[in-house]
């Protein structure tokens, strides 16, 4: 009986086998799934990464706005469409290399901010877990914005303080930043020593906000009854409590 007939396998070219390879390479800047993330907001992906590269007007990114504490308040009521703008695609900018290279520390300290004042609770977790997970981002070098507008600067500074304290937290459980987490094998084991992130010292010099100034800018309703700004009724946090602000800060502590 004569043996079954073996189908050649196809020649490939050098140059076919070299575009294969090159399709299978991934770099560190993870080209092709940039490119993808993109697509999902932008009709010409391939420019807008290409627009990523450009170190115009430097090569970090400013801090955009910045948005007055009213504008922020009445977003949605006005649909201005300032968080739309600023988050509808951050979930895919925040895995792009580049993007991750060109923003900075303050920058998310501004979109804590903008969330904070625009309601968005459900999304100041997943911009606590980035700045977390960014362990070159160390909390005592957050830069002092020197922000002009009093009531902005009270914000961002009882906002470091209280990132200050959830990153410890974090940390305090055996999360680590650089993702090797330490866990325990049971319930009843103690805690992992960890180096404690230590708070920047300009915070500590932002004063309360002006209750005057308060009463004169933001909306009557947004006030209680000692003209204290009302971000989240019955709030209890400390932080912000110290400078006239009532909210809770339950969504930076999230796993």
């Amino acid at each position: 009986m004569a043996p079954p007939h073996r189908r050649s396998r196809p020649k490939i070219s050098l140059w076919t086998r070299f575009r294969i390879w090159l399709r299978r390479l991934e770099s560190p800047l993870r080209i092709r799934s940039s490119i993808i993330r993109l697509s999902h907001h932008h009709n010409y992906p391939r420019l807008a990464l290409l627009r990523l590269f450009i170190p115009f007007p430097s090569w970090f990114f400013p801090v955009p706005g910045p948005f007055s504490p009213r504008a922020l308040i009445e977003d949605e009521k006005h649909g201005t469409g300032i968080i739309e703008r600023q988050f509808g695609d951050i979930t895919n900018l925040r895995a792009i290399p580049i993007w991750q290279m060109r923003d900075t520390q303050l920058r998310c300290i501004y979109r804590l901010y903008e969330l904070h004042l625009a309601n968005r609770y459900d999304m100041i977790g997943f911009e606590t877990e980035y700045f977390f997970y960014r362990p070159e981002w160390k909390v005592r070098d957050i830069p002092d914005p020197a922000d002009p507008d009093p009531i902005r600067y009270a914000l961002l500074a009882s906002i470091v303080e209280e990132l200050h304290e959830a990153v410890n937290w974090r940390l305090s459980l055996g999360l680590r930043r650089n993702r090797k987490h330490v866990y325990r094998e049971e319930d009843s084991d103690p805690f992992p020593p960890f180096t404690p992130e230590v708070l920047p010292g300009w915070t500590r010099h932002v004063p309360p906000i002006d209750r005057g100034l308060l009463r004169k800018s933001m909306p009557a309703e947004m006030l209680d009854a000692e003209g204290n700004l009302v971000l989240e009724e019955g709030g209890k946090d400390e932080n912000f409590a110290r400078r006239n602000i009532v909210t809770n800060t339950g969504w930076f502590y999230t796993i």
